[in-house]
């Protein structure tokens, strides 16, 4: 965990471990309980892997500071080799200033010193931008969008911070943490003794997911020819039944509501040649949904459209149908990218584990 947490695994042994913990709830919640408890260690981390800005190194070497303020660059230079060494370059050009001065005429030692300031603060610059590298780019909905070493992430605008996070996750090949305790709408089999003929239908969609809509459209497979259906609807948290009239069509979007917050199940009986079959039928799992909240839609509806972040956020929300489908639209537009072809494998795991 730790070793996850800190990012000093190996390739290979962080991938496995980002498998993992996409699959097992438990390890999921000791990450997060793990992760509260180092939030000071982090933002210590975060402190000690930060450097001085290009101003800042140039006010230094001028000695243009306060006491305070060169204090705590005297303290931040004690432990970072690499802005010591900015701050030694700097120096050094400083130096080389009134030799190069010394070779020019009298009528343009004035161009020279503007010309030697302009270059000292391009190298002052370049010594701040120099430390950025690009480790990750996505085509995404016809822009892009990119993250480097410093953490920054560029053609996302208007995410949160904990929404960008979770973006940059992604990006650096990290496990998706759904809010939402899946496992409580993705039920395990059942086993049965003896013989027992399934259901020759099945539902397919709203099955061990989130959805925004409080009227989901429910949807099935067809059983056959003149099949007439049946849909029923439990709130678990109430208990209230919620029925459809006899269908033929192979959708059903409930007439009212639904209430938010909550989770449905929902099954289809189906009357086809005078036989009755429900699906699902055990050793199947109950069918389960829940309707999201309308603070999360409210945040959700007003994410920029790159499919990327709505991939990452609607998997955190548990919206993996719609997740899916934004990360298969990213894998199109970038093909061959293991970012993009990874994230579509982690939802599909989290949907099917």
């Amino acid at each position: 965990m730790r070793g996850y947490r800190e990012r000093t695994l190996a390739a290979e042994a962080l991938l496995r471990v980002a498998d993992h913990l996409a699959e097992c709830a438990d390890c999921r919640g000791k990450l997060r309980l793990a992760a509260r408890s180092g939030e000071a260690l982090a933002g210590l981390r975060q402190a000690i892997e930060s450097h001085l800005s290009a101003e800042q190194l140039q006010q230094f070497v001028d000695g243009k500071l306060d006491v305070s303020a060169r204090a705590g660059v005297e303290q931040h230079l004690a432990w970072c080799a690499e802005c010591r060494s900015d701050v030694q370059a700097l120096r050094d050009f400083a130096k080389a200033q009134p030799a190069i001065a010394t070779l020019a005429r009298p009528a343009r030692i004035g161009w020279l010193a503007a010309a030697a300031a302009v270059l000292l603060a391009a190298i002052g610059l370049g010594v701040w931008l120099r430390r950025s590298v690009e480790v990750a780019a996505l085509s995404d909905a016809g822009k892009r969008i990119s993250l480097d070493s410093r953490g920054r992430l560029a053609g996302a605008d208007g995410l949160s911070p904990e929404q960008t996070a979770s973006v940059r996750r992604v990006l650096l090949g990290e496990a998706l943490l759904p809010s939402v305790n899946l496992s409580e709408l993705q039920l395990p089999r059942g086993t049965l003794m003896g013989a027992h003929e399934a259901a020759r239908f099945h539902l397919v969609a709203p099955v061990g997911t989130a959805v925004r809509s409080a009227r989901p459209e429910l949807r099935w497979t067809a059983r056959g020819p003149k099949a007439v259906y049946v849909v029923t609807l439990k709130n678990l948290a109430t208990g209230r039944i919620i029925g459809s009239p006899s269908l033929s069509d192979l959708a059903w979007t409930p007439t009212q509501p639904l209430q938010r917050g909550v989770i449905y199940a929902w099954q289809v009986a189906v009357t086809f040649d005078r036989r009755e079959e429900v699906a699902p039928s055990p050793p199947s799992p109950q069918a389960r949904f829940l309707v999201l909240d309308a603070n999360t839609v409210a945040q959700l509806d007003s994410l920029p459209p790159s499919h990327l972040v709505r991939a990452t956020l609607d998997t955190e929300a548990g919206l993996l149908d719609e997740a899916e489908a934004q990360a298969k639209a990213l894998a199109d537009e970038n093909p061959g990218s293991a970012i993009a072809s990874n994230l579509v494998r982690r939802i599909r795991t989290l949907h099917n584990p």
